[in-house]
């Protein structure tokens, strides 16, 4: 099977990846690093395993791109032309693909003669996938529509049915296991990652894991892209049954930059509701949308400038995604070039081609290839991607590496200082003792956090509570008056944003609450141990400094972008409001189903959402206080042991921020 990062015909001439921001950063994140290698030869073993930890975090450091859409917006078929890889995944009208697909560049943690790891749902995941009907099958029952819930747990089971009998006497042992293959090929991407017709029983048909694969992590070596990127091609967000809704969602989580793909012809159209709710929940600075397919529009430079407009004004409408970057191009354009295929572009195609670039001023006597090439949106596109993740995720990882460098500058100097000093401490240190009291600090801490996290978790419960009644009583009042006024309730939409602001709001602001918290614990904490060290050691005080960890930055929970059934434009709500009854009973029924379907969302922010944000937090302080215990324990060594010429940790350290600081530039 032949690597498809050992092509040489996929760049074209005179063009290059436009990642040169993203490249510099990583220029000097990797000074950094190298300095605390330094630095770590140097070092007393206790900071020598800090240091090693701050090390092993840049090397894992990957930011992630998602890209995301509609089923055919052309998502595979762009993130095939973002990494210069043509027919890398599957783009054809059918199959599609499937599942979260990682493509990580130049990752230097590629597990060993892996190109290709495909992981399987285990076995309770699959339950709860395909059992249910999937999650389109829950809503349908709770919102009393038992007949279309049985039909969608039917097709679900079917489907499953025919799974399970594919695989055979393999199906039980594949569940919560994975696939490694040593190189990339069409083949077993197909197998893997895309819906298609697996009808043979081999193991070699189009599709014939796709069902049950959950991820698939593809490593890709690409000379002239960045190192440890990783961009991850999403199922699109109008799936069938919406068994994959929430994988995709947590995915998108995940990630600090979402590319969101539309198509020139159905640019934020009725079906990208799923979309706003992204957009809506994630910071405008993080979104690129990328309008697709101006090859096929008849006059792209005026369509494209109505097609903005557009856009915006339903963004504006929805209340999201003020002022967020929307470019235009071509996966098809892209992708031809790369290949040197200009030739087969179809004819209203390179006339579109020759309008666009005409109108941009970018002809200037450049052939055919280079013209696609730059048309297509692809450089501009990976231009702004270089700069949300440096912006973004880059300059947050940094500013992390610079704070937890700069803690360990100061213990080193510290501990250097103790151990040249002859003005130690006029009687004996009991170290057991000290040790106990250090242990002491962490105790406190930890119990004083976890006591702060506790009332924000119920101030948080109490206001979810308020306002999911707050909103389901609204909405009541809202149908009654339009019962009272109309009569017909056919036409009656309950919009669910309000809710979702309230929710996001909420959160938002407990765990802002949980992040002071940390910071007045740890804070205490610092001052025991400051009294501990410049108090009982001698340590002189100016040279104990402390840096705080930050925790988490809070993030909307991804949730509460999930499909429920108020969202949902079907037949089911119009045939709600045309049962019998009084419009009392009706808007009674409607109270229950509000209620049914928003419980759910309010319970999962305020036990699973927060709770995991709390661990976090609780994370950050309990390894702050285990990196001052073991800073005291170097300082006691220091104490116990004589001076030693043999070392100029302060001197390394000094370099260590010099190149710290031209890092950061």
């Amino acid at each position: 099977m032949r690597d498809f990062a050992d092509r040489d015909d996929v760049v074209p001439h005179g063009g290059r990846p436009a990642f040169e921001e993203l490249e510099s950063y990583w220029a000097g994140l990797n000074r950094i690093r190298e300095a605390l290698l330094e630095l770590s030869s140097d070092a007393a073993p206790s900071l020598r395993a800090e240091l090693d930890r701050i090390i092993e975090r840049i090397d894992a450091f990957e930011p992630s791109v998602s890209v995301l859409g509609q089923v055919k917006a052309g998502k595979s078929t762009l993130l095939n032309a973002l990494i210069g890889q043509p027919g890398l995944l599957p783009s054809d009208v059918n199959p599609w693909t499937s599942v979260i697909t990682n493509v990580h560049l130049n990752s230097p943690r590629r597990p060993l003669e892996t190109r290709a790891l495909f992981r399987f749902f285990d076995a309770l995941e699959w339950d709860r996938l395909v059992t249910t009907g999937g999650r389109l099958g829950e809503m349908a029952h709770r919102t009393g529509f038992e007949a279309e819930a049985e039909q969608i747990r039917t097709q679900v089971m079917q489907m499953r049915s025919t799974t399970e009998g594919r695989l055979g006497s393999d199906f039980e042992t594949l569940l919560g296991s994975s696939h490694a293959f040593p190189d990339l090929s069409h083949d077993v991407i197909d197998r893997y990652i895309c819906y298609g017709d697996a009808g043979d029983s081999n193991g070699r048909a189009q599709g014939f894991y796709a069902d049950i694969t959950k991820t698939a992590d593809l490593f890709v070596d690409l000379p002239g892209y960045p190192q440890n990127l990783c961009i991850r091609d999403t199922p699109g967000v109008n799936d069938t049954f919406m068994m994959r809704e929430q994988i995709t969602i947590n995915a998108i989580s995940e990630s600090r930059v979402c590319v969101i793909v539309l198509s020139a012809h159905q640019a934020l159209s009725t079906m990208d509701m799923a979309l706003l709710r992204i957009i809506g929940n994630v910071e405008a600075r993080e979104v690129l949308i990328f309008v697709n397919r101006i090859d096929e529009l008849a006059d792209p430079v005026a369509q494209t400038k109505e097609i903005e407009a557009s856009i915006r004004r339903t963004l504006d409408r929805a209340k999201v995604g003020a002022g967020l970057t929307i470019l235009f191009g071509s996966a098809l354009w892209a992708t031809r070039a790369l290949e040197d295929r200009c030739d087969a572009l179809p004819e209203a195609s390179r006339r579109a081609l020759l309008a666009w670039t005409a109108a941009t001023g970018g002809a200037d006597g450049r052939d055919l290839r280079d013209l696609a090439f730059e048309a297509s949106g692809v450089p501009e596109l990976h231009a702004a991607i270089s700069r949300r993740v440096v912006e973004g995720p880059g300059q947050a990882m940094l500013a992390d590496i610079q704070a937890e460098t700069g803690n360990v500058i100061s213990e080193v100097e510290t501990v250097d200082i103790v151990a040249r000093s002859t003005a130690l401490p006029g009687k004996p240190v009991d170290r057991p003792a000290i040790e106990a009291r250090v242990a002491e600090v962490g105790r406190l801490c930890d119990e004083r956090l976890k006591a702060r996290m506790a009332d924000a978790s119920a101030a948080l419960a109490e206001r979810l509570g308020r306002a999911q009644e707050q909103f389901v009583e609204s909405a009541v009042a809202a149908l009654a008056s339009h019962i009272a006024s109309f009569g017909d309730t056919e036409g009656w939409r309950c919009d669910p944003t309000t809710l979702r602001m309230m929710i996001r709001s909420s959160y938002l602001s407990a765990a802002k609450t949980v992040r002071g918290a940390l910071a007045d614990c740890t804070g205490e904490a610092a001052e025991a141990y400051g009294r501990l060290l410049c108090g009982d050691l001698a340590v002189p005080e100016g040279s104990v400094a402390f840096h705080l960890p930050q925790g988490p930055v809070p993030q909307a929970p991804g949730i509460i972008a999930q499909t429920i059934s108020l969202d949902m434009q079907t037949s089911w709500w119009r045939r709600f409001f045309q049962r019998r009854g009084s419009p009392e009973d009706r808007a009674q029924r409607y109270r229950a189903v509000i209620s049914a379907e928003t419980l759910p969302l309010v319970e999962t922010v305020g036990k699973e959402g927060f709770t995991g944000f709390c661990n976090e937090v609780e994370s950050a302080a309990r390894a702050f206080c285990t990196k001052q215990a073991g800073f005291v324990a170097a300082v006691l060594d220091a104490m116990e042991r004589p001076a030693t010429e043999d070392h100029a940790l302060a001197e390394v350290a000094g370099a260590l921020e010099d190149v710290t600081r031209r890092g950061a530039a």
